[in-house]
C-alpha cells in the first residue's frame, strides 16, 4: 500500500516531463456506480483512448456505494484499480477510505504524474476548493459537470393537449391544477401526472419550489436548513395530497419505475410528468409510431403566484461527487492509472471526451466545432446523441464537462434547459461538504432512520392514510430523531467549507 505520507505534497509542484502514448501498455481495471451498465463491451471510445494513452482497461462493471455489494467488495479485496463512484458518501467520508486503506491520498501523486489536472486547479481556484476535503487531502480525480450540464430535468407535458383544451402552458400551482383536471375530464387520462417519487424533492423540487421548500438539504442566508422542517412544507404536502385524493396524480406513483412512466407517457394514460431533458427528445421521437399527433414540451418549475420566479427546480453543484474516480491503495500500476486519468483533463482529452475524434465525429472551422453527417445525419438512423455514446463519455467521466453543443433533433429538447433555469436554486445550493470522519459516523447513524421515516411519513400524507395534521407530528418526531443535531453538524461543515 502507498503511504499516506503522500498528502501534504503542494498541487503546485511541477511534473516529470511525459508524452503520451506510454509504453508496455499497461492494463488497469475499472468499475463505475452504475449496475444497469453491468459489464461494458469495449467500445470506439475505449479503443480511441487506449490508441491515445498507451494503457489498457477492463470493465469489470458497476456499483453503487449504497448497495451491499459495495460492502461484499472491500470484503474480498478485489478493489479495481480505478474505481469511478461517489467517494463522497464511503461511510465515515473519503478520509475514513483512506484511512481504512482502499484509496490513494492523491496530493503526492497528482505532482509527479498529473500535470493537466494540477493546472486545471491552479487555473480554478473554487473547483480546487470542491475536490478536496477540509484538511486539503484530493481523493478522486472528479466529474466536473458544465454550466450547461448542471440543469437537466424538469415537468414535461403534452403540448398537444393543452393546445386542444386552449390552455396555457402551466406556470402557476393553480394552473397546473386546470391543466391536470383537464387532462382526467376531457383526455380520459388515468394518471393525468405521472412520475417517480425520486423527482419529488430527492432529484429536483418537484412542485415544492413553488411553496419555497425542498424536500432535502440547503442553505438559506447561510444556515443549513432541511426542507422537511419548514412550514411551507405542510402547505405542499396538503396540496399534493388533494391532488392525490381527486385522482391527478398517478395511485402508483411511489412504486414506478422509469418504464412504466415512459409507457404512460406515450399511451396516453398520462400527459405530465418530470423528467430529464432527453425524456422529452425519447418521447416525440416515440410519438410516430404511438400517436402521430402527440407533441411534448418542457413546463417551468410553478410558482404560487403569476409572474414570480420559484425559490428551487433542480440544480446539480458543479462537483457533486459523482462519477469521481479514487485509486486503490494497493495499485501496481500506479503511474498508468493517473496518467490514465491525467489524459482526460488536458485540451486533447477534453476534445475526445466531449467532441469524439476529430474528422470522424467533427471537424474544426475557424476554431469552432462542426459535426459530420456521421453525428447529425447517421447512416444507420441513429440518433446523434447514440452516436455520441459511441465515440465520446461527454457526462459521468472524470473531467471538466464541455457544453457538447450538440443540438437535439426536436427544438423542445433544445429548449427545455433554458425554461427550467429560470428558478432561484442557486442561491440555495449547499456545496459538496466533507464532515469529519468522528461527524460522518454520527451523521450515517442519525440519517438511517430519518430519510426512512420521512419518506414513509411523507407518502403516508400525500395517500391520504394520514390527515395533513399529521405533519406536525412528522417535525416532532423528525427532532426525536436528531434532525437538529444533524443540522449542527452540517453547519459546522458548511462552515469549514466556506473557510477553506
Amino acid at each position: 500500500m502507498e503511504s499516506s505520507n503522500q498528502e501534504q505534497s503542494s498541487p503546485a509542484a511541477s511534473a516529470e516531463p511525459f508524452e503520451y502514448p506510454m509504453e508496455g501498455l499497461p492494463e488497469l481495471t475499472l468499475m463505475t456506480e452504475f449496475p444497469d451498465m453491468g459489464t461494458p463491451n469495449q467500445g470506439l471510445i475505449d479503443d480511441e483512448y487506449e490508441k491515445r494513452t498507451g494503457i489498457a482497461i477492463r470493465h469489470l462493471g458497476g456499483v453503487p456505494m449504497q448497495d451491499n455489494k459495495f460492502k461484499y467488495l472491500l470484503a474480498s479485496g478485489n478493489m479495481p484499480d480505478i474505481f469511478m463512484n461517489n467517494w463522497l458518501q464511503f461511510p465515515g467520508g473519503p478520509e475514513k477510505a483512506i484511512e481504512q486503506g482502499y484509496i490513494l491520498p492523491l496530493n503526492d501523486v497528482i505532482d509527479r504524474y498529473a500535470p493537466n489536472f494540477k493546472r486545471m486547479l491552479e487555473e480554478n481556484p473554487e473547483i480546487d476548493k470542491m475536490v478536496k476535503t477540509d484538511s486539503g487531502i484530493y481523493y478522486a480525480f472528479p466529474f466536473i459537470r458544465s454550466e450547461e450540464g448542471k440543469v437537466y430535468g424538469g415537468p414535461i407535458v403534452r403540448k398537444d393537449w393543452l393546445d386542444e383544451l386552449g390552455l396555457p402552458i402551466p406556470t402557476t400551482i393553480d394552473e397546473w391544477y386546470v391543466t391536470l383536471t383537464a387532462f382526467k375530464q376531457k383526455k380520459g387520462a388515468k394518471a393525468p401526472l405521472t412520475l417517480r417519487a425520486l423527482f419529488m424533492g430527492e432529484r429536483t423540487a418537484g412542485f415544492a419550489g413553488a411553496f419555497g421548500v425542498m424536500g432535502n438539504f440547503y442553505v438559506k442566508d447561510g444556515k443549513v436548513k432541511y426542507g422537511y422542517l419548514e412550514p411551507e412544507y405542510r402547505e405542499y404536502l396538503a396540496t399534493m395530497s388533494k391532488w392525490y385524493l381527486e385522482g391527478l396524480i398517478d395511485k402508483d406513483f411511489a412504486v414506478l419505475d422509469l418504464e412504466s412512466v415512459d409507457y404512460k407517457m406515450t399511451s396516453g394514460a398520462s400527459g405530465a410528468t418530470i423528467g430529464w431533458n432527453a425524456y422529452i427528445e425519447k418521447y416525440n421521437l416515440a410519438a410516430p409510431y404511438n400517436d402521430p399527433a402527440a407533441h411534448y414540451t418542457a413546463a417551468p418549475y410553478p410558482t404560487l403566484r403569476e409572474g414570480e420566479v420559484p425559490e428551487f427546480g433542480q440544480l446539480d453543484n458543479a462537483y457533486a461527487g459523482t462519477s469521481s474516480a479514487a485509486i486503490k491503495a494497493t495499485t501496481k500500476n500506479l503511474e498508468a492509472a493517473v496518467r490514465w486519468l491525467d489524459y482526460g483533463y488536458s485540451e486533447e482529452g477534453s476534445l475526445l471526451n466531449a467532441f469524439g475524434i476529430e474528422d470522424l465525429t467533427y471537424t474544426l472551422e475557424n476554431g469552432q466545432v462542426v459535426y459530420t453527417d456521421l453525428v447529425t445525419t447517421n447512416p444507420d438512423g441513429l440518433s446523434s446523441d447514440q452516436v455520441m455514446l459511441q465515440y465520446a463519455h461527454q457526462t459521468n467521466f472524470p473531467m471538466i464537462q464541455r457544453d457538447s453543443q450538440l443540438a437535439w433533433k426536436f427544438e423542445e429538447t433544445n429548449e427545455a434547459v433554458e425554461v427550467w433555469r429560470m428558478t432561484k436554486h442557486e442561491d440555495y445550493l449547499l456545496p459538496p461538504i466533507t464532515p469529519t470522519t468522528e461527524e460522518v459516523g454520527e451523521l450515517s447513524t442519525l440519517m438511517d432512520g430519518i430519510s426512512e421515516y420521512v419518506r414513509d411519513a411523507e407518502l403516508r400524507i400525500i395517500l391520504g392514510v394520514d390527515p395533513i395534521d399529521a405533519y406536525d407530528n412528522m417535525v416532532e418526531q423528525l427532532k426525536l430523531l436528531g434532525i437538529e443535531r444533524i443540522l449542527e453538524i452540517k453547519q459546522a461543515a458548511y462552515q469549514r467549507y466556506v473557510n477553506r
